[in-house]
């Protein structure tokens, strides 16, 4: 079921480069799902690795020109018109938007690496993987280097804020005040699966709640417990905490008070893997496909 997740992680992270939402006070209505996606995917008789969609989710069709049939696509990068997409196993690859056909542009990855995020900082592309730590790019992704001290664990995700950058790994958040050089260890002993920034709010998903700073890393405290998180997003007004086993939850005050959002997405343990909002819809990426809301 994971190519719903990549296909809506793509569709919204290539569209909100292009469109600014709006700022509406509504409250996101029952989700519903949009039953086109859904039946266009499941109908093709070959499993593609990407999906994209260029009418807001109605209809998506094959994006994967160029990537490898069994690669699995990990996370996605947008500067301005460019796309990276990085994989499992097989790389890292590259798309300009008007081209049809990905191109894969790392040299010198070791062999079958597992990237898990890709991030950008400072003109410098950061990758964050399951074995080999760190690694980062000076030439748009050709050739990669390890940093001077490197991240002896798993790296879940990235987030880069102004000159900073945090990664999230296996043994808690670490932060670089240098573009990836250099890291301090700043929150211990929890694997940490997500970021995801609001104003000068950035959150972080644990496996035992979320967790916020407002001062770029220097105090967190616990928004949200004691749900595992798999991710965390916000849509400029609201954050969103993706749980196992409580489904989608929802805070409108900075993670004082959570509310129930999974209404339409199907039972709680089915969890909810993506939500963006961009133009005037919110989306969801869940077991059973891409859901949207026009209430938000």
């Amino acid at each position: 079921m994971k190519i719903f997740t990549i296909a809506v992680l793509f569709l919204l992270t290539l569209l909100s480069c292009e469109k600014k939402g709006s700022n509406r006070d509504e409250h996101m209505s029952t989700v519903v799902p949009s039953s086109e996606p859904v039946e266009l995917i499941n109908k093709q008789k070959n499993i593609h690795v990407v999906y994209h969609s260029i009418d807001g989710g109605i209809n998506w069709l094959p994006f994967d020109n160029g990537i490898t049939g069994d690669a699995t696509v990990s996370s996605f990068l947008v500067i301005d018109n460019r796309i990276f997409a990085s994989t499992d196993h097989n790389g890292i690859y590259f798309i300009k938007g008007d081209q049809e056909e990905w191109k894969r542009i790392d040299e010198n990855l070791p062999d079958g690496i597992d990237i898990n995020a890709i991030s950008a900082i400072n003109n410098l592309l950061i990758i964050g993987t399951l074995r080999h730590g760190v690694m980062i790019s000076r030439d748009n992704g050709k050739n990669w280097d390890f940093p001077i001290n490197q991240i002896n664990s798993a790296i879940r995700c990235l987030y880069a804020k102004d000159n900073i950058l945090f990664a999230g790994a296996d043994n808690g958040i670490y932060k670089s005040l240098d573009n990836g050089s250099t890291w301090a260890h700043i929150w211990k002993g929890v694997q940490v699966n997500g970021f995801a920034g609001k104003n000068e709010e950035i959150y972080g998903a644990l496996m035992n709640g979320a967790v916020s700073t407002s001062d770029e890393g220097k105090n967190w405290r616990y928004v949200y417990e004691p749900h595992t998180l798999h991710d965390i997003s916000t849509d400029g007004q609201r954050t969103y905490a993706m749980t196992l086993g409580d489904g989608l939850r929802r805070s409108e005050n900075e993670g004082l008070t959570w509310e129930n959002a999974n209404a339409g997405l199907g039972a709680k343990n089915l969890y909810t893997f993506e939500v963006k909002r961009f133009a005037n819809k919110l989306y969801a990426a869940q077991w059973y496909g891409v859901y949207t809301s026009d209430n938000w």
